[in-house]
């Protein structure tokens, strides 16, 4: 465990914000010099710097000249640190921060801001100022948005190492200097970059080391929702990840009991949505496709019971589909021993899991869809809830997974 930031601690010449190159370095130059001019502003006399993140060899040359501010301004720096890829970002800043022994830095995605700084200042000052190690930030969000992580990533994590996190996807976040040095030096740089300064890796580090963390409502997400990508390729990405850090931290979650809030700085407030609920019949149906074909895949993973209780599930009429809490949590334990002991292909074992997913997702829009915000909430302490109370269940299947052979 990581000894507490000391808010008194002497400051580094910097603070440190990066924005990743990718997908659009224009944006993120963009980016770069609206955040440094932010900074300036929220923290007057204090040092401050923002840069490029890319994980292009050539990466630290001069920038193009179509990267140079339309007024006549200085670019901003482009750094590389001699990583490459999509996920170069994270170690660049690492390294140039525990370079600089920036007191804090953040990695934040290239997107319009707010012209009052106060958002950026919101994020940084418990850093900063109060002595936490990771600041996450929460995007206001609808009661249907984000299914991904309101149905698997915030229940499993929040069950596994007992941190009410509400969006801990990772791909915005403020770090301490603590805790860049730690996970700057994490191994796996080298022997897993495939998986290393993913969405979600640096999060689940935080958390196994039970730093102080806190996470930042500032408002709505300043962008137009963006295409979802591949729905069973987001799905395989995200348990990947999720379930390679169950293995790698699985002598510190098996002692968390229960869950505790984080600190919770700014009101969390949803966003404007659509008041009618999108229609289940397409994701209903995709259960029953999925239940039809996929059944000797899952029969490799899940328990009699678990493909008995969902074979009961009634599918018509679309609208009364209801999978149970304890059904869902319990299946994604079951692929989490199977993804561990390598039951069949891991990417063909994920990507299985979609009709299942999808069955969920209409359930918990037939559920959620006629409610207001508080009891919208509600329900989502309600799953989480679920997932703690199984937990042992998935600690009896990880510690002897042949009492549950299906």
């Amino acid at each position: 465990m990581l000894e507490p930031s000391r808010p008194n601690e002497p400051s580094g010449p910097d603070v440190v914000v990066g924005v990743p190159a990718e997908p659009d370095r224009m944006a993120a130059s963009e980016a770069a010099l609206a955040l440094e001019s932010g900074l300036k502003e929220a923290f007057p006399g204090r040092p401050a710097l923002a840069v490029v993140l890319t994980g292009e060899p050539n990466g630290a040359a001069t920038p193009e000249a179509m990267l140079a501010p339309a007024e006549g301004g200085r670019p901003p720096a482009i750094y590389t640190g001699g990583h490459t890829g999509p996920e170069a970002a994270l170690p660049t800043l690492l390294e140039i921060a525990v370079a600089r022994d920036a007191p804090a830095c953040a990695l934040l995605e290239a997107l319009p801001r707010p012209r009052d700084a106060g958002w950026l200042r919101a994020l940084l000052e418990p850093v900063l100022a109060g002595g936490y190690d990771l600041v996450v930030p929460s995007y206001a969000r609808g009661r249907l948005e984000g299914v991904l992580v309101t149905g698997i990533v915030y229940p499993l994590t929040r069950a596994l190492f007992g941190k009410r996190l509400r969006q801990p996807l990772g791909r915005e976040l403020v770090l301490s200097s603590r805790l860049a040095q730690h996970i700057l030096s994490e191994t796996e740089w080298r022997t897993d970059p495939s998986l290393a300064g993913r969405d979600l890796w640096c999060v689940t580090k935080a958390l196994a080391r039970e730093v102080r963390i806190a996470q930042v409502f500032i408002g709505p997400r300043p962008r137009p929702a963006a295409q979802p990508p591949d729905v069973s390729d987001a799905l395989a990405g995200v348990l990947d990840i999720l379930f390679h850090e169950m293995q790698i931290h699985a002598h510190h979650w098996q002692r968390v009991r229960g869950s505790e809030a984080v600190a919770t700085f700014g009101e969390e407030h949803l966003a404007e949505e659509p008041a009618a609920a999108p229609p289940t019949a397409p994701l209903v149906d995709a259960f029953a496709l999925g239940w039809r074909d996929l059944r000797p895949i899952w029969s490799r993973v899940l328990p009699p019971q678990t493909l008995l209780a969902l074979q009961r599930i009634p599918s018509t009429p679309p609208e009364a589909f209801r999978m149970p809490d304890a059904i869902w949590a319990r299946v994604l334990y079951d692929f989490a021993v199977g993804w561990r002991f390598k039951a069949l292909d891991r990417r063909q074992l994920l990507r299985s899991l979609t009709p299942i997913y999808m069955g969920w997702v209409a359930s918990f829009v037939n559920e959620v869809g006629p409610l207001g915000p508080k009891e919208a909430d509600e329900r989502v302490e309600r799953l989480c809830a679920a997932f703690e109370e199984e937990k042992p269940y998935l600690i009896s299947r990880w510690r002897w997974p042949d009492r549950f052979n299906p």
